[in-house]
């Protein structure tokens, strides 16, 4: 499967990462960095505190030990049916998507 990604390459997520699930949501996609600079622009650096506890509470909540434990769980990668996972993220994008006024 030529498209999906291997362990050889780093992923950030740069956006949209203000929140303790949001960096949950981007580990368990596979990406290695989550950047939060608006969220600590806006809250102030005291929030990285925040996140990381939320982090820490959900890591507890569900067992795992490590970011590396969560990385890509949710990635197409580590899907039994690849080709239905694609297909189920294709119809969300039509089904989601909302065209500009």
């Amino acid at each position: 499967m030529p498209y999906l990604i291997g362990t050889e390459t780093s992923h950030t997520i740069t956006g949209g990462i203000h929140h303790g699930q949001d960096v949950v949501k981007a580990i368990m996609a596979g990406a290695n960095v989550a950047m939060m600079a608006s969220a600590l622009l806006m809250n102030g650096i005291k929030h990285l505190r925040v996140v990381e506890q939320q982090l820490r509470e959900w890591m507890d909540q569900y067992e795992y030990s490590s970011l590396d434990a969560m990385r890509g769980t949710l990635s197409q990668v580590h899907c039994d049916n690849p080709a239905e996972f694609e297909r189920s993220q294709y119809t969300w994008a039509l089904t989601t998507y909302l065209p500009n006024p």
